[in-house]
């Protein structure tokens, strides 16, 4: 598979959603700025090969969010198409570990798969390609996506947010939002909010483990995300409606989908 480079900040969105990339694919000799947070707080976890190739096995990646794993993905899957059809032209913003990609590449009519790091579009096009699948794959930050507005049905998040600062986060959401048409979905799969219930919330040594890790995690729980994602639309002059919302394992974990107006 190919990967698309997107062109520099400054330049107009040129990406068209329906175009057909070759089946071959080859490494691109270019490059994107890599965010910051990325770097310093996410370099060991995907940008070094040793732990690219650790953490995308998916009995790691199910262990890691304590076996529930397919239980959020089926949940995403099913908010990203509400009356069980098939989603159409679908931007996954970020490549997220096991086996969503290819899951994901199934389900849908036309999916684009953007990262900032080009060994994890690298990790997507073989899980791709050995499942006979295919996917455009473009090389961009999350928070300026060189698409068109109102380019496609459903933009996905899929345990992203909570791995940004607050105004990357909310710089994502508002790209998620500009590039999904009227009438279409941003779908998040994210950490739920942090309560007083859930015993993973009430037990210290969970949340010292989890926020040590996840060092953005605390001021994502913290946030309301319907306000979040209603404020970002307002940034790119469009307006946002929550339409479902699917808790997992007693609300730990949540997907929201937003019907944008």
């Amino acid at each position: 598979m190919e990967i698309e480079v997107a062109p520099s900040s400054q330049a107009e969105p040129v990406v068209d959603p329906a175009a057909s990339l070759p089946a071959a694919y080859r490494q691109s000799r270019e490059v994107v700025e890599l965010p910051h947070y990325l770097v310093h707080s996410y370099g060991w976890a995907y940008l070094w090969p040793p732990a690219v190739w650790f953490f995308d096995h998916q009995p790691i990646i199910n262990a890691i969010l304590f076996g529930n794993y397919r239980k959020v993905m089926d949940a995403t899957l099913r908010l990203m198409s509400p009356n069980e059809g098939r989603a159409g032209d679908t931007l996954l913003m970020g490549m997220a570990y096991g086996e969503l990609a290819p899951t994901l590449a199934r389900h849908v009519s036309n999916l684009h798969v953007i990262d900032a790091a080009t060994i994890q579009l690298e990790a997507a096009g073989r899980k791709l390609e050995q499942a006979g699948l295919e996917a455009h794959l473009g090389l961009m930050q999350a928070e300026a996506l060189t698409y068109n507005d109102d380019a496609f049905d459903v933009s996905l998040m899929f345990l992203l947010l909570h791995e940004m600062p607050a105004e990357s986060r909310r710089r994502c959401l508002a790209e998620a939002v500009r590039v999904a048409r009227p009438g279409g979905r941003v779908v998040v799969a994210e950490y739920g909010e942090r309560g007083r219930r859930h015993p993973f919330h009430r037990f210290a040594p969970i949340r010292w483990i989890l926020t040590r890790a996840e060092p953005y995690l605390d001021g994502f729980w913290r946030e309301r995300l319907d306000d979040v994602v209603a404020a970002s639309a307002m940034d790119v002059g469009k307006s946002v409606e929550p339409a479902e919302r699917i808790d997992v394992f007693g609300g730990f974990y949540r997907v929201a989908s937003y019907q944008v107006a």
